[in-house]
């Protein structure tokens, strides 16, 4: 009996996969767990058209991902911070970088941005910000001490 996946089995494959199962495995695990349907030809369809919209809105998303890279790539960012004789009361992380981004109308999750160790004098320091499949980019974050 061929099934669609409803959700992902470790064992059997990903969710909106089209798989051939034993009769006795469908109608006694997978249809009554609600963790496949029939493979109907109208089913089939359905999600081979859900398919070519994913990839489409792949392409679209990956697209605009570049573009934020491009638009981030040697991008100089100012924070104004308290310090004492060049150094910082406290330190700056992620979470302070993302909101001097969202300041500069760039929305970037803390997650993405990626530090070695968190920043604790004023000068300019280089901050790698990573978006999803492998787009990465520089920006120069500039911290100046705060009277």
């Amino acid at each position: 009996m061929k099934v669609i996946l409803i959700q992902d089995i470790k064992s059997l494959g990903k969710k909106g996969d089209i798989k051939e199962v034993s009769d006795g495995y469908a109608r006694n695990y997978l249809l009554p767990k609600n963790i496949a349907k029939v493979a109907t030809p109208e089913a089939v369809s359905k999600i081979e058209k859900d398919r070519e919209k994913e990839k489409e809105n792949q392409a679209e998303n990956d697209k605009r991902l570049q573009n934020l890279a491009n638009d981030l790539k040697g991008k100089k960012i100012s924070m104004k911070v308290k310090e004492k004789k060049g150094k910082l009361f406290g330190s700056i992380g992620p979470k302070e970088i993302q909101k001097a981004l969202a300041l500069e109308n760039i929305d970037v999750s803390e997650k993405n941005i990626i530090q070695k160790s968190p920043i604790k004098k004023i000068g300019e320091h280089k901050v790698k910000i990573s978006l999803a499949n492998n787009t990465e980019a520089d920006i120069i974050l500039i911290v100046e001490g705060d009277k």
